[in-house]
């Protein structure tokens, strides 16, 4: 499986507006929807939220940290980037929300900045899209932490290379507050 990471945004633009994914068009570009906006008070609101469940008698707290890249005209979710924790394991998962029109058979690939892409099979789809997930090693928290762009690329149904950004900027201070 490869894929290109020279399309972004600008190549995400392209297809989308040729209908390549859902067969209609977005809109002018992509955006994320926890991108810096002003938040009450005037403050940017952070880029990654992190979202916790409450403790009941059954089951404890459960926090995850996640980003929603949306299309800034529609406000239509494209992608979904979640970093949760598993039991047992020393690091959370990586799991990746992805829009229909996938072409499922290649799979999808991040990258942090310009390092090396990692593969990660489509586990699963339903009517909100298709996900992937994977075990964040050591190599890839270091990475997430330090990097300033996680690619997230894919193919379409079309086979069109599709890569987008997603900004790593509060990635760790969002990961701290998972505990574990």
């Amino acid at each position: 499986m490869s894929f290109s990471f020279r399309h972004s945004v600008s190549g995400f633009r392209r297809a989308a507006l040729a209908g390549l994914i859902l067969g209609a068009s977005f809109g002018t570009a992509a955006g994320q929807d926890a991108a810096p906006k002003p938040a009450e008070g005037g403050a940017a609101a952070p880029n990654w939220v992190v979202q916790c469940s409450e403790a009941t008698e059954t089951a404890p707290k459960r926090c995850r940290a996640l980003q929603n890249i949306v299309m800034q005209d529609s406000g239509q979710r494209l992608l979904t980037v979640v970093v949760e924790p598993r039991e047992g394991a020393p690091n959370h998962a990586l799991v990746l929300a992805l829009p229909h029109g996938v072409f499922l058979p290649t799979g999808t690939q991040i990258q942090v900045d310009e390092g090396e892409p990692v593969a990660m099979a489509i586990q699963t789809s339903d009517a909100n899209g298709a996900y992937a997930g994977t075990a964040i090693s050591d190599e890839l928290l270091a990475s997430l932490k330090k990097g300033q762009r996680l690619i997230v690329a894919f193919k379409t149904a079309q086979q069109q290379d599709l890569a987008i950004p997603v900004t790593l900027i509060g990635f760790t201070a969002a990961y701290g507050q998972l505990g574990g």
